[in-house]
This record gives C-alpha cells, structure tokens and sequence, in this order.
C-alpha cells in the first residue's frame, strides 16, 4: 500500500515536469538562433546596409521604420511600415513580420536602437534582417582607440 502512494506520488511529479517541459518548448518567444551567427554578421558587417544600396535593390524588401517621431519626406520609403520599438513583439506586427517577403531592413532614429531590434528579431528566427545606415561606417568605429598620454596624473606632485 506504502508502495502505490509512493509511486503515485513519483508519477505525478514527473507528470508535472513533463508539462512544464513540454509548456516551455512551445513558447514562440525562445530564442531560436546561435549568439555565433549573430556576432558572425556584426563582426564583417553583413547586417548593415546603406541607402544607396537599399536604393539599388531589386527583392522585394520590407522596411521597418522603428522610431518615434514622423519622417521627413526626404526619409521616406516605398516599401515602409512604421512600428515603434515598444510595439515591435505585439502579435499582430509579428503576424506582419511573418508574412513579409524578402529582406527585413530595420530603421530607427539612432543606430542602436536598430541593432536592439535586430538582436531580438535574430533571436526570434527571423531571416535576413539588415540595418539601415547613412554612413557605412558609424563615426565612433572609423578610428583607433588611443589613451591619451599627455597628462599623467599618477606622476603629478603636489
């Protein structure tokens, strides 16, 4: 008799761990993809992608405009749909991710907040995301770090 209600209690433990396992499988917000092929694309720079270039194509393409405040017409897109990054997980613009065609380029009013969306956007499985920049090479990348040596404070009297 001790030895059901011990075994009863054993099959419902596992029950139970067998249903959070399975719950948190089917979660659509796990992330899907290595930190490898992300660090990958932002080390030779395959995830960025400039106006001109933008310009040229000829694939269908999608691009997201994520900031908050209106665009002038000069920064307006044909192929644009604004979603704030606060609104950019809600299910019905996740549906519209999901349905887009081709590349997904990512704009926002600074460059970071683009590379957030796209770190979450690459997470979640989404393919062939770029992000928009004006400059091919963002100012605070173009020069080499060097300390400044003309004031050495640990060699200064008193």
């Amino acid at each position: 008799m001790k030895q059901i209600k011990s075994l009863r209690i054993i099959i419902l433990v596992v029950g139970v761990l067998l249903i959070l396992v399975i719950i948190r499988n089917s979660d659509q917000n796990v992330f899907q993809e290595k930190a490898k092929t992300a660090l990958e694309a932002t080390r030779n720079d395959a995830n960025i992608v400039s106006f001109d270039q933008v310009k040229a194509l000829t694939a269908p393409y999608l691009i997201l405009d994520l900031g908050s405040a209106p665009r002038p017409d000069s920064l307006l897109f044909q192929h644009a749909l604004k979603i704030t990054f606060s609104q950019l997980l809600e299910k019905a613009n996740r549906k519209i991710l999901n349905e887009a065609k081709g590349e997904l380029i990512l704009y926002a009013d600074d460059v970071p907040t683009a590379s957030r969306a796209w770190v979450i956007l690459n997470q979640l499985g989404y393919k062939n995301l770029r992000i928009l920049s004006f400059e091919n090479i963002p100012e605070g990348l173009k020069y080499k770090f060097q300390p400044d040596t003309t004031s050495r404070l640990e060699q200064d009297t008193m």
